[in-house]
């Protein structure tokens, strides 16, 4: 059984997007979610595609809004289901592949991944908006 039978993807296309794998998730800001007592519909209003979860999709999706890794939902769900933890990732990870293609999560982004922008302002930029580059006590 593929996950897309376990996590119950519906929609009309499929594809796989960059890896997710050791990553925080963000959820779309353009995502309302509904759930239901099947699963979770997921609606993507700046797309205007619908996507429904079953089950097992809805718990990995309520634990993505929760904040929780990749890693952390595969631990939640190795016993869970009695599958060894490693295919639970694999089966998270291809989940979130998915929902990547789908425009419906991202990476989320570090200070680290941002690029530089170089040297912190001073002088008269930093007096504009309130910050001083020049010692506490001084006044001109």
């Amino acid at each position: 059984m593929g996950v897309s039978e376990r996590t119950g993807i519906q929609n009309g296309s499929a594809g796989v997007a960059g890896t997710v794998r050791g990553t925080m998730i963000r959820i779309s800001e353009h995502v309302r979610t509904t759930i239901t007592q099947d699963g979770a519909v997921l609606m993507n209003i700046k797309g205007g595609h619908m996507i429904t979860l079953n089950l097992t999709g809805s718990m990995i999706w309520q634990q993505l809004a929760d904040g929780r890794s990749p890693e952390q939902i595969a631990d939640t769900l190795s016993p869970q289901f009695g599958i060894p933890r490693e295919q639970a990732l694999a089966d998270v990870n291809e989940f979130l592949e998915q929902l990547e293609t789908q425009q419906l999560i991202a990476p989320l982004e570090s200070e680290n991944s941002r690029p530089s922008l170089g040297p912190k302002p001073a002088g008269l930029f930093c007096n504009l908006f309130g910050k001083r580059s020049s010692p506490a006590g001084s006044t001109k």
